[in-house]
């Protein structure tokens, strides 16, 4: 285990500086991938519980979670408008879905610039190369070659290492989103339907 750990060490020094650049978009990407997971999978907003929907509306009191949350929100007040739902509703979309735009925003920047950073990287190490090779062909000048030719080729990989699985996180948080904003769409139609045509038929 120590052994491995050294390894991996060693691994990371021999890129060079760029590698704590990397190191750097790394942590930001997959704390911030790992955030947006826990805000999208926290509560009810998604259609498990559509069956109980038609109750909730009829009883706001008895809705839970943080579905149960927006119904309340969006039916509390002697006086109910359509006007006055489709108000609140965009109220509650740009407070959740909103935030996890922004946080899609970061994740797929980051994304983008992790195989950036490792591109840089291989030009870094290119330049060490050219180096070596214009000392001659001592052992001084082949070890820079060396060197140089490891620096470019580890960026790279780290850089392609760190986008992949932030690209495919990103995408589970994107397809969660989307069925967040699908929940309340279906939601406020159901309301506008129960509350409001109820109404112009009596």
């Amino acid at each position: 285990m120590i052994g491995i750990f050294k390894d991996g060490i060693d691994l990371f020094l021999s890129g060079g500086s760029i590698m704590y650049m990397l190191g750097g978009v790394a942590c930001i990407l997959y704390a911030y991938c790992f955030a947006a997971l826990a805000y999208v999978n926290k509560g009810n907003l998604n259609d498990k519980d559509s069956d109980k929907w038609e109750n909730w509306i009829e009883n706001p009191d008895a809705a839970k979670g943080r579905l149960g949350e927006a119904i309340t929100y969006v039916l509390h007040g002697p006086t109910l408008t359509a006007k006055t739902v489709g108000r609140r509703f965009d109220e509650i979309r740009l407070s959740i879905v909103s935030n996890i735009d922004r946080r899609l925003l970061v994740i797929n920047t980051l994304v983008a610039a992790a195989p950036l950073a490792g591109l840089l990287g291989t030009v870094v190490g290119m330049l060490a190369m050219f180096t070596g090779l214009a000392q001659g062909t001592g052992p001084s000048g082949m070890e820079k070659v060396a060197d140089g030719m490891q620096q470019a080729l580890i960026t790279t990989q780290t850089g392609l290492t760190i986008a992949l699985p932030g690209l495919f996180l990103g995408l589970i948080v994107k397809s969660k989103r989307d069925r967040i904003a699908a929940t309340l769409v279906r939601l406020e139609s159901m309301i506008l339907s129960a509350r409001f045509r109820r109404d112009s038929q009596l």
